[in-house]
């Protein structure tokens, strides 16, 4: 099961009432739900009876021939938003809810189980690719429209939204899809990603590379093929993984601002941690270091004691001019 939508599909129907709707082929200039939107998926459904101002918009299930349609949720109708109780003839088509436009950017929710289902193809490249003139001469289409900037869902990590990319289609031949953190490919992106490898390879029926998103995914991927240079484009993420350089524009602000703290590396993550010992950091920046046991001053021959740490603990002057010791033993050497 997947959620899919497809233009001109509609069909004729003479179901009548609440219930599930019988398809009855499709109206002249369109095709079925069966060839459109698949058995056993969830797309997007407008019934209109033919004569009257009875509709209904909704979110439906097709059986395992496409040729019933579950309403399974109404989003609006003309019936008060809820289920309409239809008299006579009717067509059912898939459409776009209001609400895909009115909402900024809705994203229905695609499980393991049902993906979202993304249809790949590949044709010749054009002067509307972003890569046009650099790399292979032909394009990722999805779902007709040549390598677009896409953006996925995800957060939850228990909940993570799948995308499926279908390369069932015969132009996906040698083309398998994979995901990068550069558009060069020079490192590739796995973690959640699944592929049918070479059984079955793309071009054939079943192939597919899928993604499973959530906020640990890098906030941008490339999507291109493994074979070929720059036929894809890339993703956007909303994520906490920063794939790249980060510039602040102003202030970086974390959760304990206290004055007189640096951040530190503990070796997987930087942590906030105020100075000690013999050093403090005011909120300026500047760093001042504490008074060690001995005074400021100038020291002549000067006798000093060091700690292990190279901290200077203790000094005082010697007697003035050169020893005996010295003097005779410059005596000897001459």
């Amino acid at each position: 099961m997947a959620f899919k939508l497809n233009d001109r599909v509609k069909e004729s129907s003479s179901t009548t009432g609440t219930g599930t709707f019988t398809l009855g082929g499709a109206v002249s200039g369109f095709e079925t739900f069966a060839a459109g939107i698949g058995g056993s998926n969830t797309t997007y459904y407008c019934i209109f009876e033919t004569g009257t101002n009875n509709f209904e918009v909704g979110f439906g299930t097709l059986n395992g021939g496409a040729s019933t349609l579950a309403r399974t949720n109404v989003i609006s109708s003309s019936n008060s938003d809820g289920l309409v109780n239809f008299a006579g003839a009717t067509e059912v088509f898939c459409t776009v809810p209001g609400a895909k436009i009115g909402l900024p950017k809705p994203e229905e929710y695609g499980s393991s189980s049902a993906p979202k289902i993304i249809t790949v193809k590949v044709a010749s490249k054009t002067a509307a690719h972003p890569y046009s003139g650099q790399g292979s001469s032909s394009a990722y289409y999805l779902d007709g429209l040549e390598s677009p900037a896409i953006t996925f869902s995800g957060a939850d990590s228990s909940y993570k939204y799948y995308y499926r990319f279908d390369q069932s289609d015969s132009s996906n031949s040698g083309h398998p899809l994979r995901f990068y953190l550069d558009a060069a490919k020079t490192t590739e992106y796995t973690t959640g990603v699944t592929n049918t490898g070479s059984s079955p390879a793309p071009g054939s029926s079943g192939a597919y590379t899928q993604i499973a998103v959530d906020v640990n995914t890098p906030n941008v991927l490339y999507y291109q093929c493994s074979s070929h240079g720059y036929m894809g484009n890339f993703a956007n993420v909303i994520s906490n993984n920063i794939n790249g350089n980060l510039t602040i524009g102003s202030q970086l602000r974390m959760p304990d601002n206290t004055s007189a703290k640096i951040l530190v590396a503990d070796g997987t993550s930087y942590q906030e941690s105020a100075l000690s010992g013999d050093a403090t950091i005011a909120s300026g920046g500047a760093l001042t270091l504490a008074n060690t046991g001995v005074s400021a001053g100038s020291y002549t021959s000067a006798s000093i004691t060091v700690d292990a740490k190279g901290r200077l603990t203790a000094a005082s002057s010697g007697a003035g001019g050169v020893t005996a010791g010295f003097v005779t033993a410059m005596a000897i050497a001459l």
